[in-house]
């Protein structure tokens, strides 16, 4: 497992000063795709028209519409959100930290999945990558600085070897300053390294492609446990003194590491897409430590049944899996059939556990039909025979409406199943979970306004849950969830206003607890200055939850659990958030500045988003987005 990291880190260097000494041969004549950037006197304009983004499901599902790099501003401020796509999670207060989805999420796939999810949202994961078809060298340049010690940077490079094969590379680093149980002004709350190397090549008629990447993320938290309340402390608005506030962990480690590689090849049998063979090959290598060495410090947060001198935990994952199969698509349907086998193979070096090893034969396959104009109905299935999981979808999709409905029969993950430290152990045989989930969005726009209700209904059985003692339990009876969002929005020249509220129900507050409204609220006025040389946005961004028992955090595990009822500070007062922001937009260069949390102060001096764990103060935040196009 240790051997992956030097050898990416080689390759990744060498790579860059590869591109740093290559003189690209001259293109090939621009084919139709790319006619946009030529002028009126021929000469080769290049802008974000010249730089084609796909990912591999646009490659696999034969979509044509050609994406750009984004030139927007819009919500380019956004950069830590709690509330995305209509999904509200929880953190540690702090931007990096350990997050959480509320409302429970259904399945990425069916058969193996190692868990640890808390650091997915910050995890450069092959789906999420995107492949790039350049006329000229691309080059992005991302910067983000937050007065609390936030810090986020971006470098793509990307460029043409030819005008079929692509190759781009990416670093990124994150990285967040204490907020609570800061000790030295620089001392570190999370730090983020992310590496990438993708590339693409396909043949002069494009009936072969091929698509390749590796990615790295390596994770490390200083945990804190949360803020200690004291005798005098009586509620949560006695704990919003922040670096003030003494914590209940010092000196407390996590790490997740992780790499990810992907390759994914198609072929075309003949000159039409009607008959494709395909294949993918997936790696990935998961590595996730606690390490705790001061029981002083410990006892304040562990049982003081604690009788060791230090709490460590390590876990590691290996998974390969091979897709391959047959797929096609005309213009009035997609099918694919395809064999998936996943070996995986999860470990507790520190324990005398046996190791979980094995294969998931997967079989499964799609059909995509276009019943009438802008009218598609779907089905997909898989299914694993030996484990008896499977999953099934049916869709309707129109521009106006989509409707769907999905089954799943899947295995609690190997971290709910098996886990070791010498704090918190366990080793359960759960039954496979059931999941059916009804989900319905209606589009509809008049002028200048859209509105977008939506619908989701979830019914649970065998739900597994982290309970008040932070130990995996499986729930037997039905369990309900039922989320219903409304998304309104005005577009007008000058103004935008956005709206999206959501209300959300569970049938067992004792097993999922939610929060009952979410609502977030955008105000724009924009514009052009300066003779049009300037483009520019004034906004207001006001986030709302209503009040709920809240969700703790057990950083051993890193698992967040159901907080204790009868614990005055797990009861999480609703809350208010207003930021105020300047977007402005000058030929390639995007800017923004940011006062988060404007009205801190006004009816309250803070906010808990986690139990023990204060959302972030007032805090001045700037950005700057940079793209070069040749």
């Amino acid at each position: 497992m240790n051997v992956v990291k030097p050898l990416f880190k080689y390759l990744f260097f060498s790579f860059f000063c590869l591109l740093s000494v290559l003189e690209v041969q001259a293109q090939e004549k621009a084919d139709s795709s790319y006619k946009s950037i030529l002028d009126d006197s021929t000469k080769m304009q290049y802008n974000e028209s010249s730089v084609i983004l796909e990912t591999d499901q646009d490659v696999f599902y034969g979509r044509t519409s050609q994406k750009h790099p984004s030139t927007s501003l819009h919500g380019i401020q956004v950069y830590q959100s709690l509330f995305l796509n209509n999904s509200y999670s929880q953190d540690l207060g702090n931007f990096l930290t350990s997050r959480g989805r509320v409302v429970p999420v259904t399945p990425s796939t069916i058969g193996a999945r190692y868990g640890y999810t808390v650091f997915d949202d910050f995890a450069l994961t092959p789906d999420s990558v995107k492949y790039l078809d350049t006329r000229s060298p691309y080059t992005q340049l991302d910067y983000t600085q937050g007065s609390k010690g936030q810090q986020r940077m971006y470098v793509i490079h990307s460029r043409n070897i030819t005008s079929r094969w692509n190759v781009t590379a990416m670093i990124r680093r994150m990285a967040s300053k204490k907020l609570l149980g800061r000790v030295y002004k620089t001392d570190r709350q999370d730090e983020n390294w992310g590496f990438g190397l993708s590339t693409r090549y396909y043949s002069k008629n494009a009936r072969y492609q091929v698509l390749g990447t590796i990615t790295t993320m390596s994770h490390k938290q200083n945990d804190s446990g949360g803020i200690l309340p004291d005798s005098t402390d009586q509620s949560n608005d006695d704990l919003y003194q922040y670096q003030l506030e003494p914590v209940r962990l010092y000196g407390v480690v996590s790490k997740d590491k992780r790499v990810y590689v992907r390759l994914y090849q198609q072929v075309s049998l003949k000159k039409d897409s009607l008959i494709q063979l395909f294949n993918q090959l997936d790696f990935n290598s998961r590595q996730n430590t606690y390490d705790d060495t001061s029981t002083a410090t410990s006892t304040l947060f562990f049982p003081s049944t604690l009788d060791t001198t230090s709490v460590y935990m390590k876990s590691e994952y290996l998974q390969g899996e091979i897709k391959l199969g047959v797929k096609g698509t005309k213009k009035k349907f997609f099918y694919a059939l395809y064999y998936k086998g996943r070996y995986f193979h999860y470990l507790l070096p520190r324990s005398n556990y046996t190791d979980k090893e094995g294969l998931n034969n997967i079989f499964g396959g799609e059909l995509n039909v276009a019943l009438v104009k802008s009218l598609h109905a779907g089905v997909k299935m898989e299914q694993a025979p030996k484990s008896s999981e499977f999953f099934t979808e049916v869709s309707l999709s129109h521009k106006l409406f989509d409707i769907r409905y999905q089954q799943f029969q899947y295995s609690p993950t190997f971290q709910e199943q098996q886990f070791y430290s010498q704090l918190y152990a366990w080793s359960n045989d759960f039954n496979n979970i059931k999941l059916g989930q009804l989900s319905a969005v209606v589009n509809l726009k008049v002028g200048a306004l859209s509105v977008s209700p939506s619908l989701k209904w979830m019914q649970w059985s065998n739900y597994v849950y982290f309970n008040e003692a932070a130990l995996p339990v499986q729930h037997g009876s039905d369990l309900n969830i039922i989320t219903s969002t409304l998304d309104i929005a005005m577009n007008k020249k000058f103004w935008i206003i956005q709206n999206a509220v959501q209300l959300n129900n569970s049938s067992n507050e004792a097993i999922v607890r939610i929060p009952t409204v979410f609502n977030q609220t955008r105000l724009l006025v924009q514009g052009h200055l300066f003779k049009k040389a300037t483009f520019m946005q004034f906004g207001v961004d006001v986030f709302f939850r209503s009040e709920w028992l809240g969700n703790n955090y057990m950083p051993v595990s890193q698992t967040f659990h159901l907080g204790q009822s009868t614990t005055t500070f797990n009861q999480l007062n609703a809350y208010t958030l207003a930021d105020v922001f300047l977007n402005m937009q000058i030929k390639t260069v995007r800017v923004f500045v940011k006062m988060a949390y404007v009205n801190q102060g006004m009816g309250s001096s803070g906010y808990m988003v986690t139990p023990y764990y204060s959302g972030m103060s007032r805090t001045f935040e700037f950005g700057i987005n940079w793209q070069f196009f040749d």
